[in-house]
């Protein structure tokens, strides 16, 4: 009879200890799949970012592409004579008689050296540059920095 209770105990202390195994395992199991939702939500999140971030990169360097080739045409244009600059110029008026009644209302202007038009062009080249690049890492930093709402 004692080695029927022992062996009853025996089973019930495995018993229990098996049962408190399957729920240690059955919450192990919930926490495991917890967190695999939660891997799989970010790295949805994070094919989202770079799916826009190349979406940004294609159209700012594309912005950036266009305005380098308008600038470089204007450039040449510019060091060939093609093109011209001027700027509006208020120079005194000499009249050869002073008995012109009628006033010249058009604009006086005066064109630049090509030299120094190229320059210019230059200068206007950097700062265009320089505000894509500005608005290419304002863009960058609104989709991949700040939090999505």
């Amino acid at each position: 009879m004692k080695i029927l209770a022992g062996i009853c105990a025996a089973l019930a202390i495995g018993l229990l200890l098996a049962l408190w195994r399957l729920d240690h395992v059955s919450t192990s199991l919930a926490t495991a799949a917890q967190r695999v939702s939660e891997l799989e939500t970010a790295n949805a999140s994070r094919r989202t970012t770079q799916k826009l971030l190349t979406q940004l990169d294609t159209d700012n360097t594309k912005v950036l592409t266009d305005a380098q080739a308008k600038n470089k045409a204007l450039l040449a244009g510019v060091g060939t004579g093609t093109q011209r600059l001027s700027v509006p110029a208020k120079c005194p008026v000499v009249r050869a008689s002073p008995s012109t009644g009628r006033v010249d209302d058009a604009e006086a202007r005066a064109e630049l050296d090509p030299a120094a038009g190229q320059r210019i062009v230059a200068i206007a080249n950097d700062g265009d540059e320089a505000i894509i690049a500005l608005s290419a890492l304002q863009d960058y930093v609104t989709t991949a920095c700040l939090p999505r709402k």
